[in-house]
């Protein structure tokens, strides 16, 4: 999948450098997401909005120092008039020839983008905790066979109390019908319980205590992935994407306004020089 995003040359800024913020903020930061999150077109938006930022970071460097030459050029006239055409020929060099501006402002960009911190990969589940579905429902069918065999436990329980409670004539006549249910009772309970063995064996296991152990294993680790999980995604998911964009679009909205302050500073200065 292709993407593509031309910027317009903004008059003053060097093309090698757009094509370098092009570079390092578009197309490499699109090879990352694809490797990392696969084909996802919804975060190109927020990929461009980062590009955007650091061209508009750049053009404010490249006319922070464009004021200052004017500047300069200003006090000079002031103070020396005999170095004006010294000045001038220095800024029409250092317009002509950007690579002067070119390796500070290439440095500070590729420190910005080493503090740009890398989305790490989305926590995966391992095998253990992968399995924990399928052994959930073979604990559901034991959590099932268990309910029947403790009602049936629940009935056997009920008729020793009766046998246990029965008083003259009726003790002589019906404790050997009732011993004779509870021991029919006592061979269906034994048969469910082996059923449980049987239950596991199915699935390959070779006792119920052995199941057991590994299922606690696999809910501790399914758990754990899934805390690890929804911890990524409230840091680097969609959520958390969605509020770096609008707090990013809310810094473009509102650049700091410094133009108005730096040339009231430079007037203050030439008059206080003139003085001198």
């Amino acid at each position: 999948m292709l993407w593509q995003f031309d910027f317009a040359i903004v008059s003053g800024v060097p093309e090698t450098e757009i094509q370098q913020i092009k570079k390092e903020y578009i197309t490499d930061r699109i090879r990352e997401s694809v490797d990392i999150f696969g084909s996802q077109p919804e975060r190109l938006q927020s990929i461009i909005m980062t590009a955007v930022a650091a061209l508009a970071l750049l053009i404010s460097k490249v006319l922070q120092k464009a004021r200052e030459l004017s500047a300069k050029l200003f006090e000079t006239d002031l103070l020396q008039p005999s170095l004006i055409k010294e000045e001038k020929s220095h800024l029409k060099k250092s317009i002509a020839n950007p690579s002067a501006q070119k390796q500070p402002l290439q440095t500070k960009t590729q420190t910005s983008g080493q503090k740009t911190p890398q989305i790490p990969p989305k926590p995966v589940m391992s095998a253990e905790a992968a399995a924990y579905p399928k052994l959930l429902k073979i604990y559901k069918e034991l959590n099932r066979q268990n309910g029947i065999i403790f009602g049936a436990e629940r009935e056997r329980n009920e008729m020793e109390f009766e046998r246990d409670s029965l008083k003259g004539l009726a003790k002589l006549t019906k404790k050997g019908e009732l011993q004779s249910r509870i021991d029919r009772k006592n061979d269906e309970i034994d048969l469910l319980k082996a059923g449980l063995s049987g239950i596991v064996k199915r699935y390959g296991y070779q006792n119920v205590q052995e199941f057991y152990q590994i299922y606690r294993k696999s809910y501790n680790a399914y758990i754990a992935c899934k805390e690890q999980v929804a911890k990524w995604e409230k840091i680097y998911g969609d959520d958390s994407q969605k509020q770096n964009k609008k707090s990013l679009l809310e810094r473009l909205m509102n650049p700091p306004k410094k133009t108005a302050d730096y040339q009231q500073q430079g007037n203050l200065k030439g008059k206080d020089r003139g003085a001198r």
